[in-house]
């Protein structure tokens, strides 16, 4: 059972995100579907998931297990 995010440290390690001015919860394999550039755009890992800022800053909450799958979050 993975841990619920609230509760993992999210550590800003330099990562950025294109996230279109919204607040995103998202896997490092997820982009984009109209352009399928990838949503993190620095320091991506595929099997970790990401808080992205409106403004593109980003931290890393590090692995989880659906990331780097079909099934990754990606919203």
């Amino acid at each position: 059972e993975p841990f619920p995010l609230g509760k993992r440290a999210c550590s800003y390690n330099g990562c950025k995100c294109n996230s279109r001015g919204k607040q995103l919860t998202v896997c490092g394999n997820c982009v984009w579907s109209d352009n399928n550039a990838y949503v993190v755009t620095t320091k991506r890992v595929s099997t970790h998931i990401f808080e992205c800022a409106p403004n593109g800053n980003c931290c890393d909450y590090g692995k989880a297990s659906d990331c780097g799958s079909a099934s990754a979050r990606c919203k």
